[in-house]
């Protein structure tokens, strides 16, 4: 009976035209145009300046700013009140305002007369590009210490300046602050949850609406015979889906997952059982395909936003921190970076695997007892 009803499930997928495609393009669009445009760097940020100095002192802070890459030279102006018209008009997202006595003042160590303004609209771009500006700052600052320092010990003299501050940084699991390696696992989190989500939701509906739901209603199968039948083609599915999105990672950025694959297969299966049984829970509930796929978007995007794949959880509030542990995508994610970035085995993380299971559990339990059936 399994195999005559898994035979009806994978004949069905593929009797469909669009969705075979859809498997096959999905991991391959995911893997080699989101990891370019959700870029996590924040660049081409239009920058204003007041230059009341007009020092070789001043010229060289705003080299060091520009140079770095970060910020585009809008206009230098002659007043505050014309860069923040600039600002207003939104040409520009952050104002430099050096002062008249800048080079008088940094030479003696009197004060180091500049301000730093802000376009805050958007949030992350102006915290962001505010850190950007104090670092170009501090690098400033250094080099010309460091100058300073060797021009005193060439000339026997004195020195005035600050003592020169040397910062070893050295990071871990991402030495180069990739952000595209911090963003793979997280669309293979994203691309795998919605196929299991999405797929399941759309297939007892569709049942509904063709009217075969009926011809299983009168047969023997049992109602766990037929919601398990119904997820088994999933986990294939999201199986190739996931090792395409290794292999792309591969070939394409060189990225090889630090830990045991298996260990990545694990997880995954576990996501499959709670985002499959999920669909189909709301597919029994379903009259009809526009309801299911508005439920399950309803859903997916609770998840996506409370999982810490964008937003470290850590960050958000205490009531949002406990609603998160209800999260599947919160463990998921957890675990898909911490085996592939660090490597993580499942004694490490196992309270991710808990969680899943747990969740995976009431899921398929609650699907199959909802699972409307005339005759077991």
């Amino acid at each position: 009976m399994w195999k005559y009803l898994l035979e009806k499930e994978f004949k069905q997928f593929f009797r469909d035209p669009g969705l075979p495609r859809m498997a096959l393009m999905f991991p391959v669009l995911m893997m080699l145009v989101f990891p370019f445009a959700v870029s996590m760097e924040i660049r081409n940020i239009n920058l204003a300046v007041v230059d009341g100095s007009r020092s070789l002192e001043s010229s060289r802070l705003i080299e060091e700013c520009i140079s770095s890459g970060y910020f585009r030279l809008v206009e230098v102006c002659d007043s505050p009140e014309e860069a923040m018209r600039l600002m207003d008009d939104n040409d520009a997202d952050a104002i430099i305002t050096i002062g008249p006595d800048f080079a008088a003042d940094v030479a003696t160590g009197a004060g180091f007369p500049v301000g730093i303004k802000v376009n805050t609209v958007n949030g992350t771009r102006g915290s962001i590009g505010a850190q950007y500006l104090q670092a170009c700052i501090r690098m400033y600052l250094q080099e010309r210490n460091a100058g300073a320092a060797g021009m005193d010990s060439g000339t026997g003299m004195a020195a005035s300046a600050a003592p020169v501050i040397d910062v070893s940084e050295k990071y871990y699991f991402n030495a180069y602050l990739d952000y595209k390696l911090f963003m793979i696992p997280a669309l293979i989190v994203i691309g795998i949850t919605m196929i299991t989500a999405f797929l399941p939701a759309l297939n007892i509906v569709s049942e509904k609406e063709t009217g075969t739901i009926e011809q299983i209603n009168v047969t023997p199968v049992s109602k766990t015979a037929f919601i398990i039948c119904k997820m088994i083609p999933y986990w294939a599915i999201s199986f190739f889906v996931l090792t395409a999105c290794l292999l792309i990672a591969w070939a394409v950025f060189g990225y090889t997952c630090r830990g045991n694959l298996l260990w990545l297969y694990l997880y995954t299966t576990l996501d499959i059982i709670v985002m499959a049984g999920l669909g189909l829970l709301i597919s029994n509930y379903s009259s009809n395909a526009q309801q299911a796929m508005f439920v399950i978007w309803f859903f997916a995007v609770i998840f996506m936003l409370m999982s810490g794949i964008f937003t470290p959880i850590a960050s958000m509030p205490d009531w949002a921190q406990a609603i998160t542990y209800f999260n599947p995508m919160r463990y998921y994610a957890d675990a898909m970076r911490a085996v592939y970035l660090k490597g993580s085995s499942p004694l490490e993380i196992w309270y991710d695997a808990a969680g899943l299971a747990a969740i995976g559990i009431a899921m398929v339990s609650w699907a199959i007892a909802s699972y409307r059936k005339s005759s077991d």
